[in-house]
């Protein structure tokens, strides 16, 4: 696999300015969202999720179909779709879900105040550079190799294992997806216990009666 030190960076870095960016407003404005407000951010952060899972499942269906003919041409065109599903769908729905979703978080629950929503975040990170550093390989940087020379790439031992983890890769990408889709759901582990102490000493304020 090669390593690229400015994709990792290309990539990397809009994902700390997003996340910078969320601290700064969250901090610099504590107001929550407006019912009104959260709903069309809770529509767009819908939106790319579809977008990304689409891709994915667009992916994976593709990538599986090229065991089942021998026809160059066709496994040539699946591949190229597959190209085209990952600069359409996945990069856009994984970056425009981790946006939308750092706007909800901002607006409704707080970045840091629920274990669900770090899971979410850390968890959308991590897929977008398993998917810069080693998707990006599979599907991008070994098309031109594989298909360069003519050869059938059912002959080549090369295109097999480029499929092989193709395929897995794109099962971890969708069973992580499928995981953050879960707990967004779910809501599971509740608030970190930080936050839990300063909302009953809070509540401990107001019953006080005053003298």
């Amino acid at each position: 696999m090669n390593f690229s030190i400015s994709v990792f960076l290309g990539t990397l870095i809009p994902i700390l300015v997003v996340i910078l960016a969320s601290f700064l407003v969250e901090k610099k404005f504590a107001k929550r969202f407006k019912p009104r407000w959260k709903t069309w951010w809770l529509i767009a952060h819908i939106f790319f999720v579809v977008l990304y899972f689409s891709g994915l499942l667009g992916t994976l269906l593709l990538s599986l179909s090229t065991a089942f003919t021998d026809r160059p041409g066709l496994i040539y065109a699946a591949h190229l779709f597959i190209q085209f599903f990952d600069w359409f769908l996945i990069i856009p729905g994984a970056f425009g879900s981790l946006t939308t979703g750092f706007g909800l978080a901002v607006g409704t629950w707080g970045i840091t105040r629920h274990y669900w929503v770090i899971a979410k975040w850390v968890g959308n990170s991590m897929a977008i550079l398993f998917g810069a550093m080693c998707m990006r390989v599979w599907i991008h940087d070994s098309f031109p190799i594989l298909f360069a020379d003519g050869m059938n790439p059912l002959q080549n031992p090369v295109y097999l294992e480029n499929r092989r983890l193709l395929v897995m890769g794109t099962l971890i990408s969708l069973s992580i997806l499928t995981f953050l889709v879960l707990i967004s759901y779910l809501k599971p582990w509740g608030k970190r216990k930080k936050y839990k102490r300063s909302r009953k000493s809070s509540a401990g304020r107001e019953t006080v009666p005053s003298a």
